[in-house]
Order: structure tokens, then sequence, then C-alpha cells
């Protein structure tokens, strides 16, 4: 019996392991710049086998294909994330924003991430009906672990 327990508690310390190294590339702050200006702040720490994080996002505008043209610094106050998934190399979550909650993709692209708006079908077409683009993903550079 002490064998089958101690192989019980090596599998769960093993798969804790595990999971906290699969987390820990994704640990840190990360910014998004434009024109000198940081626009998205985005900071994840490990949290067990998850993780957890907040994020502020400045306004910015885009151009016809989506790309950012424009943006204000973001906030000094960041919102708190949830609905934290890891599949793979791919992190999804989310932030309330008043009423509304944004979705986001984070893909880690080497020693940089991709950050990408994840939108409904409604938001996506009122986008388009009013001219606009939906936005491209934003490249983000660690600054801090």
């Amino acid at each position: 019996m002490f064998q089958t327990l101690s192989a019980a508690i090596l599998i769960t310390l093993t798969g804790s392991v595990a999971a906290a190294q699969t987390v820990q590339p994704f640990v840190g702050t990360w910014v998004a710049e434009f024109d000198g200006t940081a626009w998205v702040r985005l900071e994840l720490k490990a949290a067990g086998e998850s993780l957890a994080g907040r994020i502020a996002l400045g306004d910015m505008e885009v151009d016809a294909e989506g790309r950012v043209k424009a943006a204000h610094a973001a906030p000094d106050r960041l919102a708190p994330i949830f609905d934290v998934v890891l599949r793979d190399s791919t992190l999804t979550f989310a932030r309330k924003d008043g009423a509304d909650t944004d979705r986001f993709e984070l893909h880690l692209a080497g020693s940089d991430a991709e950050l990408r708006f994840v939108l409904d079908e409604a938001t996506r077409k009122e986008l388009m009906d009013e001219g606009i683009a939906p936005p491209k993903p934003v490249q983000l550079k660690r600054i801090a672990r």
C-alpha cells in the first residue's frame, strides 16, 4: 500500500511540476508600444497550475487593414483577467470592460508574443458595417519576468 501511495503522490507531483513548467513561458509583464507609448500592458503570474493576471488597454484606431494606426497610453488601472485557459502554446482569457466582455488569445512567438482580439460575429459585423476593419494581432514584448 505504501508503494501505491508513494507512486500516486509522485505522479501528482510530477503532473504539478509539468503543468507549472508549461505556464512559465507566459509569466511576466508584456507590453505593446505605438510611437514609444505603451498602450497594452498584460501582467501574468503563475497561480498553481494555471495563470492569473490583469490587463490594461489604451484606446486605439486601426487602418483599413486592421493595423494599429494610433493608440493612447494604457491606463494605470489594470483589469483582472478570467476564463484563463492554456492549450499548447495558446493562452485564452477575458476581461470585463464595463458591461462588455473582451476576449483574447495570446500566442508565444519566440521571446515575444502575439495578442489577438477575439471578436464574436455580431461585433465583427458591427465593425464592418461602420467601415472599421477587425484589429490585427498585436506584437507584445516581455519587459519583466
